[in-house]
């Protein structure tokens, strides 16, 4: 059972008045929340996650080392939740309880599909808690149950939307191999899978293997290596080809992923 102490919202100011870095050692409560907006890093027990607008994190148990940082030009602004739960015992009509200890059973990052409901329930908290109008504390409290409970679910049964999401990436995985030759933007190719940057980014990486970014340099160096192979072209022309319009920069990157520079390549 949850026991809510504050619910914020972390602006620019917040991270002005920090230097737009935040460092706890040991944690004194569970600590939850949502990214509105901006982009950022999270660090608990050593461990980093990306955070972008859409994602939820945790951080639990008590006692953990955490560190937000973000950037002047697109600092972090999200709904934080701190707050400590307890364990209900009953034996018979009586009960008791003890402060937990142990860690939330959720993933301490997690990039949202249902960004929108999330973002209204995490407002709705943040102004039932700071309303403080008769009865918030055990309505907050509620809200915060139906909100993980809510996430929980998500996380355990893959929905609709989410096979959707699955197969706009494979789409999105064909667009890059038929047009490589093309700039492929990753936000632009987000919006046209009705997904936000980071949960777009967090799912291309499981089902690719590779991040948005690799995944179409991979598949312009195998290009680059059929026409190596195959023609005597000059190296400016397959970068070209590949869609790289600066030769230099293509040959670092060629040689960065091969192991050889395009002309050794060509002639090994």
């Amino acid at each position: 059972m949850p026991r809510i102490h504050d619910v914020l919202f972390r602006d620019e100011d917040h991270w002005r008045s920090h230097a737009y870095q935040v460092a706890i050692h040991s944690t004194r409560m569970c600590n939850l929340g949502f990214v509105v907006r901006g982009y950022g890093v999270l660090e608990v027990n050593g461990n980093s996650y990306e955070l972008g607008p859409g994602c939820f994190y945790q951080i639990s148990p008590p006692g953990s080392r955490m560190k937000f940082s973000t950037d002047e030009a697109d600092p972090l602004l999200y709904i934080a939740v701190h707050f400590d739960y307890r364990l209900v015992q009953w034996e018979g009509m009586d009960m008791s309880s003890k402060e937990s200890g142990s860690a939330i059973p959720m993933p301490h990052m997690l990039a949202l599909d249902a960004v929108s409901e999330v973002e209204e329930q995490f407002r709705r908290l943040h102004q039932l808690w700071n309303g403080k109008q008769p009865g918030y504390e055990w309505r907050s409290r509620i809200l915060l149950m139906e909100l993980l409970d809510g996430i929980e679910r998500k996380q355990a049964a893959p929905s609709l939307a989410v096979l959707r999401a699955e197969e706009a990436i494979r789409k999105a995985m064909e667009h890059i191999h038929a047009h490589y030759k093309q700039p492929v933007n990753r936000d632009q190719m987000a919006r046209n899978c009705s997904m936000s940057v980071s949960y777009f980014a967090l799912l291309f990486k499981k089902i690719a293997g590779y991040s948005y970014v690799n995944y179409v340099h991979k598949v312009r160096m195998d290009k680059a290596k059929i026409l190596l192979r195959s023609g005597l072209a000059p190296i400016s022309e397959v970068a070209f080809e590949v869609g790289y319009q600066d030769p230099l920069y293509f040959s670092k990157l060629f040689s960065r992923e091969v192991g050889l520079s395009p002309r050794e390549y060509r002639k090994g």
